[in-house]
């Protein structure tokens, strides 16, 4: 484990996981998802038996394939999850129904313990606005004195062919229609219409349809995140797709690139508490484990709102599991049931 860092109220360390031994024995709840990537269940080895409250997420899918492969997946986390209680939610889009039943399971398991919770989450296929809003509940309501985050590294984003591919349509990697950004709750800046305004922005697959939130957002400073050699995880078809809006939001006055690898978050948070100038908007539009710096530092300065973009639909593509693994310890600071021994 590498040495703790802090950021704001949190203690944060990260790690490639080499070693499951640096989990605990024992959480006080465990948390996952189903998805139709098979990386879903890559991680399910490290959560056996780590907790009595173990929730699995299943949000319903309107698409016959998309559904297909996530119950062949809930299967294989059935079998290795043998004590898991699964949430059968609605579509991903109905967020405020699905986070109040989110926020009732997490407020009942912590009633029943009487404190803040020593958590640990496998966040790889928990979508983006879910894992956030999961998060920001966690800590801002004090339902959360530690979490630990495990994460699966994709091996390559690649894009499945169809018969109806063939007409010469280009073909979408994670998703397809417009974007509406969606404010996560508990992550809200103090100033929410403030007169000036930062944006942050973390740079993933998708990128063109991002052109016109930055316009509406009209920023004083746009700083860009990118991801060192991210592009070799995608196909060149989406790089090449992508390029005229990148290099678009790249040309505007004054913007600034940032280069951290994938998993690096405490960089990430730190450099967007430690440079911002004026009330802040991180758009996470790029990989979770940015999205996760940007509520740390959320949540360690009240200036700091986060903005994540809901698609139209989502997209059938297989994602398998590199092999490797990243690790994360989240720890209130100020809570002692943060430091209970393993």
């Amino acid at each position: 484990m590498i040495s703790e860092i802090p950021i704001g109220p949190f203690s944060v360390s990260e790690q490639i996981l080499q070693d499951d031994g640096v989990l605990y024995d024992r959480y006080d709840l465990v948390l996952t998802a189903v998805s139709w990537e098979s990386r879903c269940h890559a991680c399910v080895k490290l959560l056996a038996g780590r907790s009595t409250e173990l929730l699995v997420i299943h949000f319903a899918s309107s698409d016959t394939e998309m559904e297909r492969r996530k119950q062949g997946h809930r299967a294989t986390i059935q079998a290795g999850l043998t004590n898991a209680k699964f949430l059968d939610m609605q579509g991903s889009a109905q967020f405020t129904e699905n986070a109040k039943a989110l926020e009732a399971e997490i407020t009942r398991v912590t009633r029943a313990k009487g404190r803040a919770l020593r958590v640990l989450m496998d966040m790889t296929c928990i979508p983006k606005r879910y894992l956030l809003f999961l998060l920001g509940l966690g800590f801002r309501c004090e339902m959360f004195s530690s979490i630990d985050l495990v994460y699966s590294e994709a091996e390559k984003y690649e894009i499945e062919t169809t018969p109806e591919d063939l007409s010469g349509r280009p073909t979408a990697l994670i998703s397809e229609g417009e974007w509406t950004s969606s404010q996560i709750p508990y992550l809200e800046a103090e100033d929410y219409v403030p007169m000036r305004r930062d944006l942050y922005i973390s740079v993933g697959a998708e990128l063109t349809q991002a052109s016109p939130i930055v316009d509406r957002f009209e920023p004083n400073k746009l700083v860009l995140f990118h991801i060192k050699e991210g592009q070799r995880r995608l196909p060149s078809s989406v790089i090449n797709r992508e390029k005229p809006a990148l290099e678009q939001l790249s040309a505007i006055p004054g913007v600034r690139q940032e280069y951290f690898h994938l998993h690096e978050i405490a960089g990430v948070a730190a450099t967007v508490l430690n440079s911002r100038t004026d009330s802040t908007t991180c758009f996470a539009i790029g990989p979770k484990t940015h999205a996760v710096a940007f509520c740390l530092a959320a949540l360690a300065d009240d200036q700091i709102q986060v903005v994540c973009r809901t698609p139209t639909i989502y997209v059938v593509n297989e994602v398998k599991a590199s092999g490797t693994a990243y690790f994360y310890r989240i720890q209130d600071r100020f809570d002692p049931c943060s430091f209970w021994g393993g």
